[in-house]
């Protein structure tokens, strides 16, 4: 067995800390400023949804066992859709990662290193990812199995330590602004499953590309639950965002955590898993990104291309000029994006793939 290749286990591990870290530092308080207290109702509405899409992205991925898209889109189109494909996700990759990376980092500086430039924290975080990514046996999708389980028990812990301050009349009206805006409005938060943009490149990564569906489908539900958990957590103790840190929602409920005077000031263990995990985010991205340059190259390794990643990356990190202008991007600038290139144009290019190859097929016959 190639050693390269991962489990599902480390694939639907790789594919939720993806989601998780869009989770912690944006996503939450903007699906909670636009479907207020039906905020619990949207995620789960729009969890249908994305499996449901899941569903239909995996049937025709089916269809091209061990390819990803950039491969499809190679039969589809030839080597010039091939390098389209390839470039546009590689852009959605790299300067949304970057504004994420961004985004973290200030707060970083904000909340703990008020007399070090966001540059040097970000700059740690690319040479870091650089590192991991250069190991071999692509280590650090394993690696990332090895933190998952820490996201996992700190997340449900903020969740049960918080439960005591919650406020469950904050879920009423059950439509918050209203039916339209739950349903309609509110389908643009599907955008918290940045998962699925990586589903489209998983398939030569696993050991068995037949259970692409049972790793993407499992991703998007535990997705979802950690979408509802931390979601739950801030609209159920916090007032809107009055009394919150608009950097770091969820940092500001681990604040209310206090186990008698023995256990006191656990955000800086919560930070820690953050940083880990958001690390391990960048290394994913790094390495999707190197990896599809590869292949439109034809390289046989992709070392060079990790370097060159991670410094288009760290440019992408430091260009805006404050919070407010990356706070625009990831919330706003993003999801027309992520509905453009991952949902429609995607789909787009599987549905006439296949439609292609049974053509092929039947001129065959």
């Amino acid at each position: 067995m190639d050693n390269t290749k991962i489990g599902s286990k480390e694939a639907i591990a790789l594919l939720v800390t993806i989601a998780f870290n869009h989770i912690i530092i944006n996503i939450t308080k903007d699906i909670i400023d636009l479907t207020a207290s039906a905020s619990l109702l949207n995620i789960l509405y729009i969890g249908i949804i994305a499996i449901i899409f899941t569903s239909i992205v995996c049937y025709f991925l089916n269809k091209f066992p061990t390819f990803d898209l950039v491969d499809i889109s190679n039969y589809l189109g030839g080597k010039f859709l091939k390098w389209v494909v390839g470039l546009l996700f590689i852009v959605y990759f790299i300067f949304f990662a970057g504004n994420l990376l961004h985004m973290f980092s200030t707060c970083l500086q904000i909340i703990y290193f008020p007399y070090t430039k966001q540059f040097y924290i970000a700059l740690l975080f690319v040479i870091a990812s650089i590192a991991a990514c250069l190991m071999r046996h692509n280590a650090i999708y394993r690696s990332t199995l090895i933190i998952f389980p820490f996201i996992v028990i700190s997340t449900l812990f903020l969740f049960l330590s918080d439960i005591q301050f919650f406020n469950i009349e904050k879920m009423y009206p059950i439509f918050g602004n209203g039916i339209y805006t739950t349903f309609f409005t509110g389908i643009t938060n599907m955008f918290a499953f940045q998962g699925l943009a990586y589903i489209l490149f998983t398939p030569p990564l696993l050991k068995e590309p037949a259970k692409i569906k049972t790793v993407a489908i499992t991703s998007i539900i535990l997705s979802c639950i950690f979408l509802l958990i931390c979601v739950a957590t801030i609209l159920f103790i916090f007032n809107g965002f009055v009394d919150t840190d608009e950097l770091l929602p969820l940092f500001s409920a681990v604040k209310y955590i206090e186990f008698g005077s023995f256990f006191q000031k656990l955000d800086s263990i919560f930070v820690l898993i953050w940083i880990l995990s958001f690390a391990s985010y960048l290394g994913i991205t790094i390495k999707f990104s190197s990896s599809i340059l590869r292949k439109l190259t034809n390289f046989q390794d992709d070392s060079i291309f990790i370097f060159v990643v991670g410094i288009l990356l760290f440019i992408a990190s430091i260009w805006q000029k404050n919070y407010v202008v990356s706070t625009f991007f990831a919330n706003t600038v993003h999801k027309y994006v992520f509905f453009i290139l991952v949902i429609g144009i995607s789909l787009l290019i599987l549905i006439s793939a296949t439609f292609k190859k049974k053509i092929m097929r039947w001129f065959n016959k």
